[in-house]
């Protein structure tokens, strides 16, 4: 934790939660290697053949199953790639709360989680497309109240560097860390979108609107100002 900073280790720390593999049975951990399989294997295919070109048939002969075997751990190839991102999510929600070492206040950090998130997002932007629409598929099916998200989902690493903020008295303690968090979330959501629809966009330039944004609507009122 750098000079100055009042956030607690707990806030900032490393993930402390157990693997999954000690905690959960012998068939879901059965399950989940499945899952895992048979996404990395389609991922190769999508790598070597571009995602369009793929069908379930040959992933599922890819990855050495019966094509029954593949649908019933995953209804449509959207799944099989969702599955794989937020595999890939994971592992960089983990760099990202990393990377809130040595870079002081809220908008430091969300500069840096932003510029991350774009350098991925600008390696796979058919995949992100992709991605979305699934997301969207479930979020319509579920008529949920807000955009999809999973426990690999980037909502978590909001909720930490707002946390850290409002620890620190950057960002108003009127509103929930949650609150704030789903409304950066929302500002991170709408500018991926743009950028996927509208072509000619630097995602970093609207990325920049969201710290912009953010930062002006979730700055503390002060009396008399």
């Amino acid at each position: 934790m750098t000079a100055g900073n009042t956030v607690s280790d707990r806030t900032m720390a490393p993930d402390e939660t157990l693997h999954p593999d000690e905690t959960m049975g012998r068939r879901e951990r059965k399950r989940r290697q499945m899952l895992d399989h048979l996404a990395l294997t389609a991922q190769r295919l999508f790598a070597a053949a571009g995602y369009d070109a793929v069908t379930m048939e040959q992933i599922a002969a890819e990855a050495g199953v019966a094509k029954r075997t593949l649908y019933n751990h995953f209804p449509t190839k959207e799944a099989v790639l969702a599955h794989w991102m937020d595999q890939e999510f994971a592992r960089e929600r983990a760099k990202l709360r990393a990377g809130f070492y040595g870079r002081d206040g809220v908008a430091a950090r969300l500069f840096w989680v932003l510029d991350s998130s774009a350098a991925w997002c600008e390696a796979h932007p058919g995949y992100m497309a992709t991605y979305i629409r699934h997301r969207f598929t479930i979020f319509a099916q579920d008529g949920a109240a807000r955009p999809p998200c999973t426990e690999s989902d980037i909502t978590h690493v909001w909720r930490e560097l707002v946390e850290a903020g409002q620890a620190a008295g950057e960002l108003t303690g009127t509103l929930s860390a949650d609150h704030l968090a789903n409304g950066l979330h929302h500002l991170y959501f709408g500018a991926i979108m743009r950028w996927l629809t509208e072509p000619g966009l630097s995602l970093r330039d609207e990325f920049a609107v969201v710290v912009r944004l953010f930062m002006e609507g979730a700055r503390p009122l002060r009396r008399g100002g």
